[in-house]
């Protein structure tokens, strides 16, 4: 286990040792379960990602654009002048 200074405003400290005391944890064991929570979806989006972004298709993308508007023009309250 490390050990770890961290630098936080105060409101935000505050904020977070009331949010701990309610669920029974130390402030400690809040930031590290909220940081775990973060991390772990962080983690998750970084795999669909890169799973989806495998199954590309390289050109794929620019000919579905190339094709937009055809036969659907844009409505006037799209328009810029």
């Amino acid at each position: 286990m490390s050990v770890f200074a961290l630098r936080l405003p105060d409101d935000l400290k505050a904020e977070a040792a009331a949010q701990a005391e309610k669920v029974g944890l130390s402030l400690n064991q809040y930031i590290a379960s909220a940081l775990s929570a973060r991390v772990g979806a962080q983690a998750e989006a970084e795999r669909y990602f890169a799973l989806r972004g495998a199954r590309a298709v390289p050109g794929e993308a620019m000919e579905i654009l190339n094709r937009a508007g055809i036969y659907n023009p844009p409505r006037e309250d799209d328009l810029i002048d």
